[in-house]
């Protein structure tokens, strides 16, 4: 039988759709999660490994904790770090977006050099690439860093910054290697309502029809699926190694909600176009966003080269429009979105 691998971060969308590959492949799948005894969290995965026929067993492990990784890693072959927190503001970002991000790698880390494992694969970010504003330049891909980013204008892309740069420091004085795959926005297929939170959120706002209109905002692209097939590759290939830009194709919220309203016309999508000064106006009624991302972000469309990733790893990706209604239908058939 195949060595285990640890995946943290193993309940949320991206983890959940990187352990269904990697149970379908037949290795075997420590868990490293904050809550293994919470069905409503771990339900799919064990559906996952019972359809696959592959072994899958769960372990309390908390970033914030150093050492709970610890038991989790030991006598894996390797670990696929994708936890992380997801935040584009907060209040206090360097506490709430940098720390945690920067600290829960080391742990991961720390307790992968511990343990002795063969290879690390790491789920960064296109944010650690640069910002929209950078994209208009060239097309970001593996060469670009994020090192523009700072506290006030962009802490989720300076988190995401600072935390692979870690991983690649402390990769070259551990007896591991480091792959790092770079994903633009995922949507996909979601398992729980918990997911319809995470990225595929930007659906499931239209759907709800959350906005009164589309702000004027492009999104780079990428299935989960793909997403976890590039993560799967990138640990059993022998030749795998540096980062990978993951993207299919951009798409305004807008275009969006037009495919959407013809897939499901009964649902009546708002599909007109919200003025960049109404957004500005509702941001600041909005925690979750940050006036200095959000001009980042309005009326540009965002440029990534994803190619290296389709020759490195040997991953085509799916249409971007087919994810997005297999994002929409997955949440409306299991009722997550009425």
């Amino acid at each position: 039988m195949a060595a285990p691998v640890c995946i943290t971060g193993a309940t949320g969308f991206v983890g959940s759709h990187i352990v269904d590959a990697f149970l379908q492949a037949g290795v075997p799948v420590r868990a490293a999660v904050r809550s293994p005894d919470d069905p409503d969290k771990t339900g799919h995965l064990i559906e996952m490994a019972q359809r696959h026929g592959t072994e899958l067993t769960f372990h309390g492990a908390n970033l914030a904790e150093p050492g709970s990784f610890d038991q989790a890693i030991q006598g894996c072959e390797g670990v696929i770090h994708t936890a992380a927190s997801v935040r584009l503001a907060a209040p206090d970002p360097q506490k709430q977006i940098v720390d945690p991000s920067i600290n829960g790698t080391r742990n991961v880390l720390t307790a992968c050099t511990n343990a002795g494992i063969r290879r690390v694969v790491m789920t960064s970010s296109v944010a650690a690439l640069g910002n929209y504003r950078a994209s208009q330049d060239h097309p970001l891909s593996e060469a670009d860093w994020n090192d523009a980013a700072t506290l006030q204008t962009d802490p989720y892309g300076l988190a995401k910054c600072q935390a692979e740069r870690l991983a690649w420091s402390m990769s070259e004085e551990a007896g591991w290697d480091l792959v790092v795959c770079n994903p633009s926005l995922v949507l996909g297929p979601v398992f729980n309502k918990r997911h319809c939170a995470a990225s595929p959120a930007t659906v499931g706002d239209i759907l709800k029809r959350a906005f009164p209109a589309n702000p004027r905002i492009c999104f780079g692209i990428v299935d989960a699926r793909d997403v976890a097939q590039a993560h799967l590759a990138a640990y059993q290939r022998p030749d795998a190694q540096g980062r990978h830009v993951l993207a299919a194709g951009t798409r305004w919220m807008r275009d969006i909600a037009v495919l959407l309203d013809g897939v499901f016309p009964e649902r009546r999508l708002k599909t007109r176009t919200l003025p960049n000064l109404l957004m500005r106006i509702g941001a600041r009624f909005d925690q979750r966003l940050d006036p200095h991302v959000l001009s980042d972000l309005l009326g540009r469309v965002p440029h990534y080269d994803g190619s290296h990733a389709v020759d490195a790893l040997g991953i085509s990706y799916r249409d971007v429009d087919s994810s997005v209604v297999d994002t929409a239908k997955s949440m409306i058939e299991s009722g997550l979105i009425r």
